[in-house]
């Protein structure tokens, strides 16, 4: 079943970018450029039936040229999850955070002004560049990161030159206290909007992920909000009522590579084939986007569960 939006949110603005409105609330597939995730590329065609805007990193964003963007508004975030990965490290440069990358046998730096530059340039929607707070980080360090997210925000929204870019400033935070805060030194310095970080893994947790939301609306107003990361069908539900507009999520074309449906848990292809894996990432997404699929893919659903029986 297609998810279905509540009234109160049906009636709230739309985000007006230089590619076209993106009308909330609005669940944004992520998608990747270059050869790494094969299934992204078969998916791309479709995305603009099935979706009213895409995600892509900032690692994968560099993958990809001017004249090939797809044909829908682009949100490119920072990346910043990558402070999570075995070797990064996060460091402080002029009162500003940065990101060392280990790429070989050196690193890569990722600095604000990188991630800004890279956003000027193709994406519709920017997002500043944040540090995830694992839950188990311990409080010094969780309020280092803390700050120099912080920092990040306020530095893009003073050097951009895009005035047609909306700028979304990243919350971090390790509970609704630190969520509070947060917002509160974006609610009225002049973002664009403001997405909140680090919450999957602490997406099991629906009483505390809706207080932060919850917490961040009241602190920001009628800006848009977006939750980064969060493409769980029940729980995404529940965000949009809480006063979400926006989430983004690579559930959709995870749950194809393994042979699984979002809408049906209970429904598992044993081995599926490239084209089984195509078929489930469209029912996926037109299940969470609430789009219809397309006339050419009208054997979709068909070819998908008549093959149920090899499922397992």
């Amino acid at each position: 079943m297609a998810m279905q939006a509540p009234a109160a949110n049906l009636k709230r603005r739309s985000l007006k970018t230089r590619r076209g409105d993106i009308p909330f609330p609005a669940y944004v597939p992520v998608t990747t450029f270059g050869d790494k995730y094969p299934l992204d590329k078969l998916i791309q065609p479709y995305l603009p039936r099935l979706a009213s805007a895409i995600m892509v990193s900032y690692h994968y964003a560099k993958e990809v040229s001017v004249d090939k963007l797809p044909r829908l508004p682009l949100f490119v975030d920072s990346s910043g999850f990558a402070a999570l990965f075995a070797g990064t490290e996060i460091c402080e440069q002029d009162g500003l955070g940065v990101l060392k990358i280990p790429q070989g046998e050196g690193s890569e730096t990722v600095h604000p002004r990188d991630v800004l530059t890279l956003q000027e340039a193709i994406a519709d929607v920017a997002f500043t560049l944040d540090f995830p707070i694992p839950p188990s980080l311990e409080l010094a360090e969780a309020r280092t990161r803390q700050r120099l997210t912080i920092a990040n925000a306020h530095w893009a929204l003073q050097n951009r030159r895009r005035r047609d870019l909306p700028l979304y400033a990243c919350i971090q935070a390790w509970n609704v206290d630190s969520a509070r805060d947060c917002a509160r030194k974006y609610a009225k310095a002049g973002f664009d909007g403001v997405a909140i970080g680090g919450l999957v893994p602490r997406a099991k947790d629906h009483s505390l992920v809706l207080s932060i939301v919850e917490v961040v609306r009241s602190e920001i107003g009628e800006l848009p909000l977006h939750v980064l990361g969060l493409g769980n069908l029940e729980l995404v539900r529940d965000l949009y009522k809480a006063g979400v507009d926006s989430v983004d999520s690579s559930s959709y074309v995870k749950y194809a590579a393994d042979g699984k449906l979002l809408a049906n848990p209970a429904f598992q292809l044993a081995d599926p084939t490239v084209t089984d894996r195509l078929h489930l990432a469209l029912c996926n997404l037109a299940t969470a986007t609430g789009k219809t699929l397309p006339l050419s893919t009208s054997e979709i659903l068909f070819s998908t569960f008549s093959t149920e029986s090899r499922s397992s």
